[in-house]
């Protein structure tokens, strides 16, 4: 049998899983490989979901676009904590998750062998949506701090640019996008006429004084940014598949097509659970947002008492992306990482060859007590390797 993903790569993450299987049982390991919080929905949100199971329309399809209810808070949450206006009639689309709101979009925009510039690192799945559609990845490396370079990326533009893809707060690096650095994207996108896919699932988790910046406020590129989000993250949702994606109505009326044929609509339960976080949980979110930044500075304290490891501090999200000093194979070594100390990291290869020599921390799900102990083990690793 062939098929046509054959030269896709399988999830990275569920490879290395597979791998862990014989360490999950025990009660000594520690995953720092998946990207999920530390935190549920809160109770209230919960228990009001609890209430509403029994009542038929729970069971039932949403309109493809999502519950106008929900569309109408989330417009009122993104005015409130990005600044950016969003018609909910006609911008909105609530959708199964970001990812799902990426290859949708992929899908709406991309002809066969178009290109997507990415800053690199990126996130895999990204490239895995943008080959499932037929397009191409055109990687460009990130200078310091794991910024974007716009002159590299003007470089990268030719005539089968459809678009650029940015992840800010970003997933590996945790880099959060100078407004300056953006905005000269934007222009460029203007400027060639292409769009700007702008991926803010952790728009929430921006800390040392950083502030997120949504290319969605420019008003001269109305019809040149998409806006990616989700629930995911900063609402401890990720099993619920809730996302959202924002653009122009001449965009959403087309997404609405890939919307329909690949899932119809959002889970009606996840879009009522968020609903009701957007309305009576935000303040329960703020310290589960607070409790995560403690959490950081816990964590980088610890890095940067391990000499083997090299990093700047980046401002956002729950990921640490340190260089391994002398290391040319980090599959290699995260699968000796593994098995030496039972803690699973992520090798950096695997968000683009800029990553090798890297290694991804995720540290969302975890006490202090727990970051403590990986880092303990961290250290102890390389003290002798």
């Amino acid at each position: 049998m062939k098929f046509r993903t054959e030269d896709i790569i399988p999830p990275p993450i569920v490879k290395l899983t597979e791998a862990a299987k014989r360490f999950i049982a025990s009660p000594d390991y520690i995953d720092l490989g998946q990207g999920l919080p530390g935190h549920i929905p809160p109770e209230e949100a919960i228990t009001a979901l609890k209430e509403r199971l029994n009542h038929p329309s729970t069971h039932l399809y949403t309109p493809d676009q999502g519950l106008l209810e929900l569309r109408e808070e989330l417009s009122l949450y993104l005015r409130q904590n990005t600044g950016i206006d969003v018609d909910p009639q006609n911008e909105l689309v609530i959708t199964a998750g970001a990812n799902n709101a990426f290859a949708g979009t992929i899908l709406t925009l991309l002809k066969q062998n178009e290109n997507v510039i990415m800053p690199s690192p990126y996130y895999f799945n990204s490239v895995m949506a943008i080959k499932i559609a037929g397009g191409n990845v055109v990687e460009v490396p990130t200078g310091s701090n794991f910024q974007p370079n716009p002159a590299d990326i003007e470089k990268a533009i030719d005539e089968k640019t459809r678009a650029i893809f940015l992840v800010s707060p970003n997933n590996p690096t945790g880099a959060v996008y100078a407004k300056e650095t953006i905005d000269r994207i934007v222009d460029l996108c203007i400027q060639h006429d292409i769009v700007l896919i702008s991926d803010e699932t952790y728009s929430r988790m921006v800390f040392d004084g950083a502030s997120h910046y949504s290319p969605k406020l420019r008003r001269d590129a109305t019809s040149h940014v998409i806006t990616l989000g989700s629930f995911s993250k900063d609402f401890g949702m990720s099993g619920w598949r809730v996302g959202f994606v924002v653009g122009p109505k001449e965009f959403t009326d087309e997404y609405l097509k890939v919307q329909d044929t690949v899932s119809i609509c959002a889970p009606t339960a996840g879009q009522l659970l968020a609903l009701d976080v957007l309305k009576n949980g935000l303040d329960v979110i703020e310290q589960e947002i607070e409790r995560l930044n403690l959490l950081r500075d816990l964590a980088y304290l610890r890095i940067s008492e391990i000499d083997q490891l090299e990093m700047d501090r980046t401002s956002g999200t729950f990921y640490m992306f340190p260089k391994v000093k002398g290391c040319t194979d980090s599959r290699a070594l995260v699968m000796d990482i593994l098995q030496s100390t039972g803690t699973l990291v992520l090798p950096g290869v695997i968000f683009g060859e800029p990553g090798e020599g890297h290694i991804r921390i995720s540290i969302g799900p975890l006490t202090p007590e727990a970051v403590d102990e990986a880092f303990n083990r961290l250290s102890k690793y390389f003290c002798k390797n």
